[in-house]
């Protein structure tokens, strides 16, 4: 099982590309722990330079661990690896150029069905309050 420790080591192993961005992070918050979900912010803001630098092997490591966080993690992990990483990385998307539509084909069968669950639930909520 993987725990929410073992998150940030795991993205730094599979994308060093990451490990400059993530050591500015760590500096500016002085050592202290931001949070899971503001760091796995961190890691989708380096995603979306990464697809714009056609770094796809970047992407496709990250994808790859995506779906081993949403298969092997804890809990804990398995809700990082939704709401951490698969819908901010959604929603960072919509503020490109691109949208987050260009991230689909690197998603395996677990991370594609959180990725749907996720689209559908803002859809369920926009129509429900467009019915108010």
């Amino acid at each position: 099982m993987i725990r929410k420790d073992e998150m940030i080591p795991m993205l730094l192993d599979a994308c060093p590309g990451f490990r400059p961005r993530w050591e500015e992070h760590v500096a500016y918050w002085e050592g202290e722990a931001a949070g899971v979900y503001i760091d796995l912010s961190e890691f989708v803001q380096y995603l979306m330079a990464a697809y714009e630098e056609g770094y796809a092997s970047a992407l496709e490591s990250a994808f790859d661990l995506l779906e081993r966080f949403l298969v092997d993690g804890d809990s804990s992990v398995q809700e990082y690896a939704a709401l951490g990483f698969i819908e901010t990385l959604q929603n960072a998307a919509l503020h490109q150029r691109h949208t987050e539509k260009v991230f689909v084909p690197f998603l395996k069968t677990h991370s594609l069905r959180e990725w749907k669950a996720i689209e559908q639930g803002w859809e369920d909520l926009i129509r429900r309050n467009q019915e108010r």
